[in-house]
C-alpha cells in the first residue's frame, strides 16, 4: 500500500509534538532510540494507557501538550496525546471517530445524573500504520490500574461487561496490550461510525459539538464531577 507518510506524521495545532514538554518527555523516555517501529509503538502506547489515568478533563478539543499537563484523559483527549507521540517517533497515524452509547457511564453516574448524560457521546481512537496495514488501537483509553480495580470489584464476573468506562466482550482479559494487532476497551458500545480523520483538528472542526458539550452546565456541574468522583472512589477501593 502506498502511503503519504508526511500527511500522517505532520504536526498540527492539537498534535503539537514539538512543544517543549512533549519533546522533553520523548527525550527522557528514549523512545526515538528504540530499534523498531513496533517497540516504539509499544512504549508510547503503554505510557499513554497507564501514565495518563482515565478521567474527564474540562475540555476535549485541547492540544496534546495540555493533555500531558493535566495528567488525565478520556477517549478524545488520550487519543490526541497518543497520536502526537506516535507521530513524534515516526509512526503514521490518523483518527477514527464514532458515536458511542452512554452505557459506558453506567455505574459511574447515579440514576438522576445518568439522565443528564446525552444518549450518545462522541468517541475517538487511533488507527496507526504498521507493517503495511492500518491497525485500530483503542485500548489506551482506560489505564490498567483502574481496570484491575474494576475487575476486583466484580471478581466473579466473566463475559461481556458494559459500564464503569468500558464496553468489552471479555471482561477478565480485554485486548488492551499492544501485540502488533488491534486493541480495544470501549468499542462494543459504538453505535454509529463518523469515519476517519487525518487528525483531531479535522474531527473537532467537523464535529464542533464534541467540544461544545464541555461548555454545557450539565457537564461542568454534574457529569464531569460525578464521573471523576466515581473513578477516584473505585481507584481507592
Amino acid at each position: 500500500m502506498d502511503l503519504d507518510e508526511q500527511r500522517y506524521t505532520e504536526q498540527t495545532a492539537l498534535l503539537d509534538y514539538t512543544h517543549p514538554t512533549i519533546a522533553a518527555l520523548i527525550q527522557k523516555q528514549g523512545w526515538i532510540a528504540l530499534p523498531t517501529p513496533g517497540s516504539r509503538i509499544a512504549a508510547v502506547y503503554t505510557f499513554v494507557r497507564d501514565a495518563i489515568p482515565f478521567g474527564y478533563g474540562e475540555h476535549f478539543g485541547v492540544p496534546a501538550s495540555q493533555v500531558l499537563a493535566q495528567g488525565m484523559g478520556n477517549c478524545l483527549t488520550k487519543t490526541t496525546l497518543l497520536m502526537a507521540l506516535l507521530r513524534a517517533v515516526g509512526v503514521p497515524c490518523r483518527l477514527k471517530a464514532a458515536m458511542i452509547s452512554k452505557v459506558i457511564h453506567r455505574g459511574l453516574l447515579g440514576e438522576v445524573s445518568f439522565l443528564f448524560s446525552p444518549r450518545h457521546l462522541h468517541h475517538a481512537w487511533v488507527e496507526l500504520y504498521y507493517q503495511n496495514q492500518w491497525i485500530e488501537v483503542g485500548g489506551h483509553i482506560v489505564d490498567r490500574s483502574y481496570l484491575e480495580k474494576l475487575q476486583q470489584k466484580f471478581a466473579n464476573f466473566i463475559g461481556s461487561f458494559y459500564g464503569y468506562g468500558i464496553a468489552v466482550t471479555h471482561f477478565r482479559n480485554p485486548p488492551i496490550s499492544w501485540e502488533e494487532g488491534e486493541t480495544e476497551i470501549q468499542s462494543k458500545a459504538i453505535r454509529e461510525s463518523l469515519h476517519t480523520f487525518n487528525d483531531p483538528d479535522s474531527f473537532f472542526s467537523t464535529y464542533p459539538e464534541a467540544e461544545r458539550r464541555t461548555h454545557c452546565l450539565a457537564y461542568k456541574l454534574i457529569l464531569r464531577p460525578k464521573l471523576n468522583r466515581s473513578i477516584r472512589k473505585l481507584r481507592k477501593s
